[in-house]
């Protein structure tokens, strides 16, 4: 991978790793850790104002050794969701991060289907 970049995942909200670039052991705590990090901020947003519905959609954050952009990939039934993730070094610019999320999110678009063909899921 270039511009930093250190994997991409897709993963349930539930922290389930379904693919990765760079498929190790430490992954699928990565990807556990990502979820839950996503949903906390989801919480958090209702927290603030329960009479708005939450629009969180995406996040960048910051980690010791890792720099993190995570987005909803695929709705799912029951408010469930697969999020792609694209992971960088800590010096990996937001921008190539961000750019990196943009383009695989509308070159991955043929996945949809099958992943909520696969989990009983329905893309929005």
């Amino acid at each position: 991978m270039t511009d930093g970049l250190t994997n991409i995942m897709l993963v349930t909200d539930e922290g389930a790793l379904i693919a990765a670039a760079r498929s190790e052991e430490v992954d699928h705590t990565v990807s556990a850790v990502l979820a839950s990090i996503y949903n906390e901020y989801k919480v958090a947003e209702q927290d603030a104002d329960p009479n708005t519905p939450a629009v969180l959609q995406s996040i960048v954050f910051d980690c010791s050794a890792a720099r993190v952009a995570c987005t909803t990939f695929v709705f799912c039934a029951e408010e469930t969701q697969v999020l792609l993730c694209v992971c960088g070094s800590p010096s990996t610019q937001y921008g190539a991060l961000w750019s990196k999320v943009e383009l695989l999110k509308n070159s991955l678009k043929c996945l949809e289907p099958i992943l909520s063909h696969m989990a009983g899921l329905t893309a929005r």
